[in-house]
């Protein structure tokens, strides 16, 4: 699970918590965007969660498994 998946995770389990939404925003930062270009692109970070989770299976060579799950 890649850092921003933890991130993600954790933000939706404890959102009340303004640490949690800094510490995602530090690694948004860290990867080359931010939280705003995130949510206008997918339009909810949990779209997002789930386009990372694809895109792990996808690496791990399940692909038939990610695009049935997709549709």
């Amino acid at each position: 699970m890649s850092l921003l998946q933890r991130r993600l995770t954790k933000l939706e389990q404890y959102r009340q918590s303004n640490d949690v939404g800094w510490e995602l925003d530090r690694a948004f930062e860290r990867a080359g965007t931010t939280r705003a270009a995130v949510m206008a692109e997918f339009g909810s970070l949990w779209a997002y969660r789930d386009w990372l989770v694809a895109q792990d299976r996808a690496s791990d060579g399940s692909v038939a498994t990610v695009r049935r799950e997709m549709q």
